[in-house]
């Protein structure tokens, strides 16, 4: 059996080597593969945890841009199960609106909100399409909430 290529993105990080919420990110890469390939309810609590790895509290950490990387790989391959498309899009959704952390702005690192945006329009069009395919877990509506994040204006537009 092949691997997804969002999948394979995920074993290529390091995730060890990466910043997040709670030190370093060394379990970012498992609960995104949880949050984006699990069947049904076996998240495991992935979602959670996420909310406090990649951003807590609106505050991004170094290993955002390489999961909006992921999470938009996974959409454009269309890989992520339709019951995990919403709460997997709500993940990109918190990340494309935060801030970098003050310890990230220390560091150096303070344009993450920038980085991530950046990676996530890598997926726009993709994210255009959940956004016109009406599905009964309304990722379509949160798809069309993190596109008025990237470009309202044009989003808006296509979407009408």
């Amino acid at each position: 059996m092949s691997l997804l290529l969002a999948e394979k993105q995920l074993h290529l990080v390091s995730w060890g080597d990466l910043r997040a919420g709670g030190g370093n990110a060394s379990r970012v890469g498992e609960d995104l593969r949880m949050l984006l390939f699990a069947e049904g309810d076996a998240d495991d609590g992935a979602y959670e945890r996420l909310e406090n790895e990649l951003e807590a509290q609106g505050d991004l950490f170094q290993c955002a841009p390489v999961a909006v990387a992921t999470i938009v790989a996974a959409v454009a391959e269309g890989s992520i199960p339709a019951a995990n498309l919403a709460t997997s899009l709500d993940v990109l959704g918190r990340i494309v609106t935060g801030y970098a952390d003050r310890s990230e702005i220390a560091l150096g690192n303070g344009d993450l909100r920038e980085q991530c945006r950046a990676e996530a329009m890598k997926g726009y069009w993709s994210l255009l399409r959940v956004a016109v395919e009406r599905d009964p877990f309304n990722a379509w509506q949160v798809a069309r909430a993190v596109l008025a994040v990237l470009d309202e204006e044009h989003s808006r537009r296509i979407l009408e």
